[in-house]
């Protein structure tokens, strides 16, 4: 079995959500086809570069990885250009020249049985692999692209600014529409998605959970409550500013000793809440999962977004309770004792709750822990790819 891998950004160092997911479903596909040989191409950008000593040593010898480098800083002019011809600013940004040059060569040299294209930002080359390759194409869906956009637009404040990223939205949905219905399988990682596609007629499409690997953490930290995330993602800034300004502050009053702990790449409007009264700020840490196991409750107050939210299943499968709100919990079908909150009030409500019962916080955890344990085991994601995969 001979598989390419086109990704929009490197999986490694794991700094998001996005590279956890991808982490897990390469090694998920060497679960699922053990003598594979699998070449995977990222993109490098000034955001995410290309960093080759982070790969880990047990995936080398096995996979090659290789990247091109390209800019794709916002340019207001061709922006503007972008308006004027209807066409989505967000994938021309990743259409450039090198990324087809290195395409071309790979496929020329080598013959696939199956390309995957993790996001769809991936797809701007799309008619020049189908013209070079009969293999057969694999979209992995980590969101409805649009929709982020078009939930962002609705919570802008400034008129223009909605306008703009409405506008956004409307051309990145007929690019990803197009480009997901040219692919033999769409792989989505939320079954809200998968839902999605097929009321466009999109209809092969198949929910494959990004698996995880359940551990229950240690001692649960009192007083304390905890929120990690890549704040350039506008849905985790957009959250946590508001969880920080509206509702953190209600929490201190009932709750003096209460700290907020925050970790993740920073943004400078993230860096301004290290003024706030107890909320530590920690910046990007090494390891998502020891930050999580060590700071209390784990609380996801994002607002807009599709997909999976990844920061949610880690902190579940590490055993930690959580509270989320509503589109933190899109696409999970989790037991009616994890708190899903739809308002501020609510989880005002819930934190408090937890805070002052940790009987009540612990059973949370389990419930959480074993709902990743029964739903996203590595053994049944890789069984699952390998029937859709083996049966085509």
């Amino acid at each position: 079995m001979n598989l390419l891998i086109l990704s929009h950004k490197p999986p490694y160092p794991i700094v998001d959500g996005g590279c956890h997911a991808m982490d897990r479903f390469v090694r998920d596909l060497l679960k699922t086809f053990p003598s594979a040989k699998i070449h995977y191409l990222c993109i490098a950008t000034q955001k995410h570069p290309f960093q080759a000593n982070e790969i880990p040593k047990d995936l080398s010898k096995q996979i090659t990885f290789s990247a091109v480098e390209i800019s794709t800083r916002i340019n207001p002019w061709t922006a503007f250009i972008h308006i004027l011809k209807n066409k989505s600013y967000h994938v021309s940004r990743f259409k450039q020249s090198a990324i087809l040059d290195k395409i071309v060569a790979i496929l020329k040299k080598e013959s696939f049985d199956y390309i995957f294209f993790e996001s769809i930002f991936c797809g701007a080359y799309i008619d020049e692999i189908v013209s070079l390759s009969k293999a057969k194409r694999v979209l992995r869906a980590h969101n409805v692209e649009h929709l982020i956009w078009k939930k962002l637009a609705s919570n802008s404040k400034n008129p223009l600014k909605r306008w703009y990223l409405s506008h956004l939205s409307k051309t990145l949905r007929s690019f990803e529409l197009e480009f997901v219905s040219k692919n033999d399988h769409v792989f989505t990682i939320a079954p809200s998605d998968n839902h999605f596609f097929n009321n466009q007629g999109i209809q092969q499409t198949n929910y494959i959970p990004v698996s995880m690997q359940g551990e229950e953490s240690k001692k649960l930290k009192s007083n304390a409550i905890c929120f990690l995330g890549a704040y350039n993602w506008m849905p985790n800034k957009e959250g946590l500013l508001w969880f920080s300004n509206e509702v953190f502050p209600a929490l201190l009053k009932q709750h003096p000793a209460l700290i907020l702990h925050v970790a993740g790449s920073f943004s400078e409007e993230i860096e301004a809440l290290r003024n706030k009264k107890q909320i530590v700020s920690h910046g990007f840490v090494p390891s998502s999962k020891a930050f999580i196991s060590k700071h209390g409750i784990f609380v996801a107050p994002i607002l807009s977004g599709s997909g999976i939210k990844m920061k949610v299943l880690e902190a579940m499968s590490l055993g930690v309770p959580c509270i989320l709100s509503k589109h933190a919990a899109d696409g999970l079908d989790l037991p009616e004792i994890i708190p899903v909150c739809h308002n501020n009030e609510d989880f005002i409500k819930q934190v408090s709750l937890l805070l002052q019962n940790e009987d009540l916080a612990r059973k949370v955890g389990a419930e959480g822990l074993n709902y990743i344990k029964q739903n996203y085991a590595s053994g049944l994601v890789s069984k699952k790819i390998k029937d859709i995969l083996t049966k085509a």
